[in-house]
């Protein structure tokens, strides 16, 4: 007997109607962009089966962008392999955003929120996206890349434009090719300026230097550089708004971490379970697949809800409330398995010191609603502005 697959349109405006978790038909859906992951359970085999190949590639050429530098870069770079080649890859960055320099970050992640905020006229209601949560990321971009601080706005610039990519509007695409091109010439200008000066103990000289002794193509290192500005900034940014958002606008958890800053951590996880700005996961099954009793056949998209599954009660107790101190809390937002976000340590702390900061100089900071501007499209949360009335500070 064939099994109904319920249906579900994932990228429909009202998609996120649906609570979370496994529909009454099951955990996997069907519609016209393909297959639905929902529950928290299929969502984790898929995302760490390495039978389903990121579509990254498949999206840009859907955009029309079917050969040259761009494809190229996309084709050859670290979300697009698997296996031993994925691992030679991404060893070299994952040791280097180890807990030391998650760490050390963190010390210098204190001097720009400091510097930053108190750039803010802090005597009437700031646009917090804009002013803070958008510039942090790049400069700690300029931080680890060995880029002076002057290079952020057009690191900032350039995340945002080419990872426009995944709005998944076709409109966009002259844009997101112009935009490609500057990075390039904007990293080889930087490798160029690095080795004038003589490489250091950053990243981008780290990965350079392995290009040097033979352990990275030039190709290779180029890639993994572009990879690491591309996904540098945008995400980012908007998660650590939309954690502001969320913890501004729910006191009784606010008060709990003012009367208690240990449980900034906490509170930053659950907020990142609630709205992960990377709300869906696109994937392609490389070969018929089993997923939740349905076969899947070869080179069909299969999108992974991630705000769904953060969401599933079967995973998580009364899931669509803010529960401080949720145990067993392990949200898909930076995805799972081998090809989990990299940066994620340094995205936690980065939000981490945010929330801190606010928590020790503007306890009174409140969001003001009528002039925010939050939405979700095609799976993102994404901050148009998040205006923020600090209060006093202290």
């Amino acid at each position: 007997m064939t099994k109904t697959v319920p249906a579900f349109e994932l990228f429909a405006a009202n998609a996120t109607d649906h609570p979370g978790g496994a529909l009454p038909g099951g955990g996997i859906a069907s519609g016209p962009e393909g297959y639905s992951v929902l529950s928290y359970q299929l969502a984790t085999d898929v995302l760490r089966n390495p039978r389903f190949a990121n579509s990254a590639l498949k999206l840009m050429e859907e955009f029309g962008i079917n050969d040259g530098a761009v494809h190229g870069f996309r084709a050859r770079s670290i979300i697009m392999q698997d296996g031993a080649q994925q691992l030679r890859l991404r060893t070299p960055l994952a040791r280097f955003m180890g807990p030391a320099t998650v760490q050390n970050t963190r010390e210098m992640l204190t001097d720009i929120v400091t510097r930053i905020v108190g750039e803010l006229d802090d005597t009437k209601p700031v646009d917090f996206h804009a002013g803070v949560d958008r510039r942090i990321p790049s400069l700690v971009y300029c931080h680890l890349a060995g880029a002076p601080r002057t290079d952020a706005p057009k690191v900032q610039e350039l995340s945002e434009r080419t990872l426009a990519l995944l709005a998944r509007d076709p409109s966009l695409k002259p844009d997101i090719l112009a935009a490609y091109d500057e990075l390039f010439e904007y990293l080889r200008d930087l490798m160029e300026r690095k080795r004038a000066q003589g490489l250091g103990d950053d990243m981008l000289s780290h990965l350079m230097t392995l290009a040097d002794n033979g352990k990275l193509t030039e190709q290779e290192l180029f890639d993994e550089a572009t990879s690491m500005l591309e996904a540098s900034s945008v995400n980012t940014g908007h998660q650590i708004g939309l954690v502001v958002w969320n913890l501004l606008r729910n006191r009784e958890v606010w008060e709990q971490i003012l009367a208690d800053p240990t449980w900034i951590p906490s509170a930053v996880i659950e907020a990142l379970r609630l709205y992960p700005r990377t709300g869906v996961v696109s994937k392609i099954a490389m070969e018929d697949i089993e997923v939740g009793g349905i076969t899947i056949p070869a080179r069909t998209d299969v999108h992974v809800a991630v705000w769904s599954a953060n969401r599933d009660p079967k995973r998580f107790e009364k899931p669509g409330e803010f529960v401080l101190g949720r145990e067993r809390n392990q949200p898909l937002t930076f995805s799972t398995g081998a090809h989990n976000c990299l940066g994620q340590g340094l995205a936690k702390v980065e939000i981490e010191e945010v929330v801190g900061h606010l928590v020790r100089h503007y306890p009174q900071a409140r969001v003001v609603d009528s002039e925010s501007a939050i939405s979700q499209t095609a799976g993102r949360w994404t901050i148009n502005q998040l205006t923020v009335d600090l209060g006093p500070r202290r």
